[in-house]
C-alpha cells in the first residue's frame, strides 16, 4: 500500500505537460529551447536510471578534450589563448575551468609544501617573537599557532592570487595597449599562464614530496629552475598571442615577469599579515 501512494506522489511532483518545469516554456521535443533542460519523466527517478545516469558520468568523460586541453597547456605556450580569441573554443576546457582546477591542485597540497622547502611556513612562524608570544598568551605550543596561521595565510592567499590575475589583465593591457584589444582578451592570457604557473609548481612539489617519501633530499636551489621555464614560457606564449617581433617581446616578457614575480611575493606576504592580525 505504501508504494502506490509514492507512486501517486511521485505523479503529482512530475505533472504530464508540456510546459518546462525548469522555465515554464512551451516543450517541442525532449529539450527545453530557453533553459535546455532534459523534459522530466517519471522513470527518470528509478534507480535503474540513477545509477545508469552514475554509470554515465564516471565513463563519459571526454578525456580525449582534458589531454588535448593540458598538453596545449604545457607544451605549446599561448596555443590555449590564441584558439579561444579564434573562437575555436569547443575542442578545449573553458579557461576559468583550467585556472580553478590547477589552482585548487596547487593551493591544496604544493604551496604549503614548497613554503616548508624554502624554510618557511609554520616551523619558520613559530620562531616567530610575536608569535610565541602570542601563543603563551594564548596557552599553546608556537609551533601550533604556526600551522594554524599557515593554515589561514594559504586561505587567503589563494583569494588574493584570484586577485592578481585580474591586476595581471591590466599589466596585459598597459604592454600592448597599441594591439587594441578588450581587457578580457588579455585576461584569458592571464587566466591560462597563472594555470600554467600552478601546474608547474604542482610539477616541483610533487618532486620534493617523493624524494622525501624515498629517503632523499633534494636541495632547495632546484626551486630555482622555475624561473627560467617559467620565462621562457611566457616569452613563446606571449609571441604567440600578440605577434610582435622577438625583440620586443623579450623586453615586454621581462617586464611582465618581474611585474608578476613581485605581485606573488606581495600576494604571498599579505596572505600571512591578514592570517596573523585575523588567527
Amino acid at each position: 500500500m505504501a508504494i502506490s501512494l509514492e507512486s501517486a506522489d511521485a505523479n503529482e511532483l512530475i505533472p504530464q505537460s508540456e510546459r518546462c518545469l525548469n522555465c515554464g516554456a512551451e516543450l517541442s521535443g525532449e529539450y527545453c529551447n530557453q533553459c535546455g533542460q532534459k523534459k522530466v519523466h517519471r522513470h527518470d527517478f528509478s534507480i535503474r536510471h540513477f545509477f545508469g545516469h552514475l554509470l554515465h558520468e564516471f565513463t563519459h568523460l571526454d578525456s580525449n578534450k582534458i589531454l588535448k586541453t593540458l598538453y596545449a597547456l604545457v607544451f605549446r605556450p599561448g596555443l590555449l589563448t590564441a584558439e579561444y580569441l579564434a573562437g575555436r573554443k569547443g575542442s578545449y576546457i573553458n579557461p576559468i575551468r583550467i585556472y580553478l582546477t590547477f589552482s585548487a591542485l596547487y593551493f591544496l597540497f604544493a604551496w604549503g609544501a614548497l613554503y616548508d622547502v624554502r624554510g618557511g611556513g609554520a616551523a619558520r612562524m613559530a620562531k616567530n617573537q610575536r608569535a610565541i608570544a602570542m601563543a603563551r598568551q594564548r596557552g599553546i605550543e608556537p609551533i601550533a599557532l604556526g600551522e594554524k596561521i599557515q593554515q589561514k595565510a594559504e586561505k587567503y592567499a589563494a583569494g588574493l592570487r584570484f586577485g592578481s590575475v585580474l591586476i595581471s589583465g591590466l599589466f596585459l593591457s598597459v604592454l600592448f595597449i597599441g594591439t587594441r584589444r578588450y581587457y578580457v582578451e588579455h585576461l584569458i592570457f592571464s587566466l591560462h599562464y597563472y594555470s600554467f604557473d600552478f601546474f608547474c609548481k604542482t610539477i616541483f612539489a610533487v618532486a620534493f614530496i617523493v624524494a622525501s617519501a624515498l629517503g632523499l633530499k633534494l636541495p632547495s636551489l632546484v626551486l630555482d629552475l622555475f624561473y627560467p621555464v617559467a620565462f621562457i614560457y611566457l616569452m613563446f606564449a606571449l609571441h604567440r598571442v600578440y605577434r610582435q617581433r622577438w625583440a620586443i617581446t623579450g623586453m615586454k616578457a621581462v617586464v611582465l615577469f618581474v611585474c608578476e614575480t613581485l605581485l606573488f611575493i606581495a600576494v604571498n606576504m599579505a596572505g600571512f599579515i591578514i592570517a596573523f592580525s585575523r588567527v
